[in-house]
């Protein structure tokens, strides 16, 4: 009986300790305002990135591969008479490969052979780049893939956009806020996302690449965008 007792008095111990815990728990739970915050700014490119491309056609397998050489060489020649320097000159991609006659069922007759050879050029004088594409399209380059332009120094404008987004975030809460009739005291919890800058000059480019070559091809950089998203939990209190 006397065990009985001292079970049953600890059992109920047990519970009585659990049960104030939770109820504890539950009394210290922190109100909290969770709101987004979005940021955006803008910046003036200074770099571009440009890739080239010289294809050439040939009956002969050599031939093809040396007009594609000497077109190569004179192009890279001609970057570096405007000031671009060697190692920001390289080689993206290069194929070579025989092209075949398929008329009349035909499958295994080559014609003659073709050679593809793509150049990056990296540009840091942005007022360069409508004289590169003119210059290396003059040396015989007959391809131009994509134009893409960059900022060479990136902190200053994401610890805006980040600047942004928390006060964004923060002029919600404080509208959410004084509607409740609370006041913020302090942050729980921050999350950020930050996402690459966009240009929005490559398409515009491309269309100006096909205009009339005996122009000179106008280039406008135009401006970049950085977004940045935070997740803020703010404390509220009376």
């Amino acid at each position: 009986m006397v065990r009985s007792l001292r079970f049953l008095f600890t059992l109920l111990l047990v519970f009585g300790v659990l049960f104030s815990g939770t109820a504890f728990a539950a009394e210290q739970k922190v109100p909290v305002i969770s709101v987004s915050g979005t940021g955006r700014v803008e910046g003036v490119p200074d770099r571009a990135d440009l890739t080239l491309g010289v294809v050439t056609h040939a009956a002969a397998a050599e031939e093809a591969q040396q007009q594609n050489a000497l077109t190569a060489s004179a192009i890279r020649s001609t970057l570096s008479a405007l000031g671009i320097e060697d190692r920001d000159i390289r080689t993206e991609d290069y194929s070579f490969h025989p092209d075949y006659d398929r008329s009349n069922g035909r499958t295994n007759e080559i014609t003659g052979y073709t050679v593809s050879n793509k150049i990056s050029v990296h540009i840091k004088n942005i007022d360069l780049v409508g004289q590169v594409i003119d210059s290396a399209l003059a040396a015989g380059a007959n391809n131009v893939s994509s134009l893409d332009f960059s900022v060479s120094d990136t902190k200053a404008l994401r610890r805006a956009a980040l600047t942004a987004a928390v006060k964004d975030a923060r002029e919600k809460a404080d509208i959410i806020a004084q509607a409740l009739g609370k006041k913020i005291v302090g942050v729980q919890n921050i999350s950020e996302n930050s996402y690459d800058f966009n240009s929005r000059a490559r398409k515009s480019f491309m269309a100006n690449a096909a205009a009339d070559m005996s122009m000179s091809t106008p280039i406008e950089a135009g401006t970049i965008t950085l977004s940045a998203d935070v997740h803020v939990d703010f404390i509220i209190a009376d």
